[in-house]
């Protein structure tokens, strides 16, 4: 039952961001009928063991495999600072939700749990190296909070709140809508925003008079704004879609954004 709750919580992790192709799967498979949802998480369920079945299928296909050696343990290093990594990177978010000083104390004490342990353990030496980890740690989840949205690429655009009434009226006016539903806790949106959104050519794309630049943040649940989505099809973030009097029903971008792409159909949402 272990191995199947860890392919369960797997596919779990994927459903927030659409630009992984499972994430895609499951954003489709949850806005789709009931047939159709079973048969994609089924196929997916298929894709996820497919190593296994080849291995019990053709038993020989194990004898290809790398033997155990000592460069597990250099990858049990490597992984473990992916590990490390990514709960760096979800520490930081709670930063968002419940504030920097709760998140900052509660990382100095699991640090000075993590010594006590490990010195009951182990030696001191080694307890005061895991405690100056839990330091670094703690310091990097504060400068990566501070951080956020500080780079050298600043958004000058000025963003207005998501409503379809606000899609309602720019129409009304002739103008064009470019909306951006996105999450602090999406990678994908992320990436969007520094390699396309900010690029400068884009920036003045919509800082366009005509243009009018709408923003939903999901990062809390919001009613709202899953109703928004599921209105168009849609079950996750990022979302991308451009109105304008030349595109009156509204053409959805990729997940991942191209900045050549965008500029393009916001151009021909103007129209003559």
């Amino acid at each position: 039952m272990g191995h199947f709750w860890q392919g369960a919580f797997a596919t779990l992790l994927a459903t927030p961001c659409t630009a992984p192709f499972l994430g895609t799967a499951v954003s489709v498979a949850l806005v789709a009928p009931l047939p159709l949802l079973w048969g994609i998480f089924f196929a997916m369920g298929i894709g996820m063991s497919l190593p296994w079945l080849l291995i019990v299928a053709w038993p020989g296909l194990a004898q290809r495999l790398p033997r155990p050696g000592r460069w597990m343990n250099h990858l049990r290093v490597v992984l473990g600072l992916m590990m490390l990594s990514s709960a760096l990177w979800l520490v930081s978010l709670l930063t968002i939700h419940i504030g920097r000083t709760p998140v900052l104390t509660l990382l100095v004490i699991l640090a000075i749990a993590l010594l006590v342990a490990t010195a009951w353990r182990y030696r001191w030496r080694t307890a005061l190296r895991a405690g100056a980890l839990a330091i670094v740690v703690a310091g990097a989840v504060a400068f990566v909070a501070q951080q956020d949205g500080q780079g050298p690429r600043r958004d000058r655009v000025n963003w207005q709140p998501l409503s379809e009434q606000a899609i309602a009226s720019a129409l009304a006016e002739h103008k064009r809508v470019f909306i951006d539903v996105t999450a602090d806790w999406c990678v994908t949106c992320k990436a969007n925003k520094y390699n396309v959104l900010l690029r400068d050519d884009v920036q003045q794309a919509l800082l366009a008079p005509d243009v009018i630049a709408l923003r939903g943040d999901w990062s809390r649940p919001s009613a709202d704004i899953s109703q928004f989505l599921t209105a168009r099809g849609s079950a996750a973030v990022p979302f991308n879609q451009i109105y304008g009097p030349e595109l009156p029903q509204g053409q959805i971008l990729p997940a991942l954004l191209d900045r050549e792409h965008l500029l393009a159909t916001l151009s021909a949402a103007k129209g003559k």
